[in-house]
């Protein structure tokens, strides 16, 4: 029998005892990602993504960072923008925001008590599985954007693409950020089968932009997006990018890149991002292509100015996010090879030499640390090991330690290496090894990177 919820914390405690599987991965042989139900649930609550137009975007890295400057760019255009993301960094109300705000406590609790009851009744009707964590977080969005008056709805994926909760939306605009070796357990091996997962969000008819692809997957997606009749808009075929070099020169602390866009129609430049790499102007780029597209549809709000203003004012935390103390601390939430040769590479700016850089690490059972331990270690004097508590999928820090010591093997010149058991201790260990004026980077874990962040706070 459904009690009720009278309270926010009720309601995230009655989120939280769903099966997650952003805690606790499914075995290889259990696939239980499918859209029939999602779907059918959707309708019990007036089918809410068949009335809100979406922008869709999915990748292995990327994603995130784009949908935030899609969805500020939208906010700077006057456009009432639903912005959906995963995971959450500190509250669970981080995932679903209208124009930049977060659902109110009471609000979130309404909700929540409203779905529960009708998850509830269908449930009793029906011998089907019960919805997932992230199913159930896909519903309650939705009930907030149609509450909310959402005019377009900016939707990151899940996981993959083609099975994603996310995957029953209406898109104006399908985006394909990157794709890379990651969930391999789930969407595949291989870059072509990563890609085919991917390119399950391309629509019939519907205009897909595309970030820079390996060509097998980029060959996926193409062919897919031939079958449907989508326009494709790759960036460095029908749109690029620039770096103002000169402009990051001059400015020894700074938090922000100067950029250069050009689209088939518009040279956009002098655009400021508060993200710092370029694999964060390459994403910028995705926000502009897709904003300009979305004007071409009718949306003529969208000005050269809101592009400018938008991309400004993004705020995007674990993203090379940087916290001026001494030492100076540095959060990003890589987690694949990939993303960490991003942070590698930002790594060699200016203004992060001459300095004692400590390397603070942790991993997610899943995720191929051997590789992303190979590619970052080099560019520290320290290296210290710990694991993130608030997740159990966390790899203990000596599994990680004994992974560095095998790599150094075959290396002449490597960090220093060692073990703390909790972020906490980690990170007072790598501020004593840094000293006043080095460098602390804390990486390998969105987990590990919101942990941190908390602390610091």
């Amino acid at each position: 029998m459904f009690t009720g919820i009278n309270n926010r914390d009720e309601a995230v405690q009655w989120l939280y005892d769903r099966i997650d599987y952003e805690r606790i991965r499914p075995a290889p042989t259990l696939n239980p990602f499918r859209l029939e139900r999602i779907e059918r649930l959707l309708k019990r609550i007036g089918s809410p993504q068949e009335r809100i137009p979406a922008i869709h975007i999915a990748g292995t890295k990327g994603k995130g960072s784009t949908a935030a400057m899609v969805d500020s760019i939208l906010q700077a255009s006057g456009i009432r923008t639903g912005l959906f993301t995963s995971p959450h960094i500190e509250q669970f109300e981080e995932r679903m925001r209208v124009s930049g705000r977060m659902p109110h406590p009471d609000q979130l609790t309404r909700l929540v008590s409203k779905l529960a009851e009708m998850l509830h009744e269908s449930e009793l009707e029906s011998s089907d599985r019960i919805p997932t964590f992230f199913e159930i977080t896909t519903l309650l969005a939705w009930m907030l954007f149609d509450e909310e008056g959402v005019e377009i709805a900016v939707l990151e994926t899940g996981l993959g693409g083609r099975l994603d909760c996310t995957n029953v939306c209406r898109p104006l605009v399908t985006v394909i950020t990157s794709i890379g070796l990651d969930h391999t357990h789930i969407l595949g091996d291989t870059l072509s089968l990563i890609a085919a997962e991917k390119a399950g969000i391309l629509k019939a008819g519907v205009p897909v932009v595309q970030g820079q692809l390996p060509e097998v997957a980029d060959i996926v997606v193409t062919a897919r997006a031939r079958e449907l009749g989508c326009r494709q808009f790759i960036c460095g075929r029908e749109f690029a990018w620039h770096v103002d070099h000169n402009d990051n020169q001059l400015n020894s602390r700074r938090r922000s890149q100067e950029i250069l866009v050009l689209t088939p129609t518009r040279n956009y430049d002098a655009l400021t991002i508060p993200l710092l790499g370029q694999h964060q102007a390459h994403n910028a780029s995705l926000a502009v292509m897709t904003a300009e597209l979305l004007r071409d549809a009718g949306y003529r709000q969208i000005d050269d100015d809101a592009v400018s203003q938008g991309l400004r004012t993004t705020h995007w935390p674990l993203r090379f996010e940087v916290f001026d103390q001494n030492p100076t601390i540095v959060l990003d939430a890589a987690h694949n090879p990939d993303s960490m040769k991003a942070v590698a590479s930002v790594l060699t700016g200016s203004e992060w030499s001459d300095r004692r850089r400590v390397l603070v690490f942790a991993a997610s059972a899943d995720k191929d640390a051997q590789s992303m331990i190979q590619i970052i270690s080099p560019h520290f004097e320290d290296v210290v090991f710990t694991r993130f508590l608030g997740n159990p999928r966390s790899r203990q820090p000596e599994e990680l330690f004994s992974i560095a010591q095998s790599l150094q093997k075959n290396r002449s010149s490597e960090p220093r290496c060692q073990v703390a058991q909790n972020p906490a201790d980690a990170l007072h260990d790598a501020r004593e090894l840094a000293g006043h004026s080095g460098l602390v980077v804390v990486t390998g874990s969105i987990f590990l990177a919101s942990e941190v962040r908390s602390l610091l706070r």
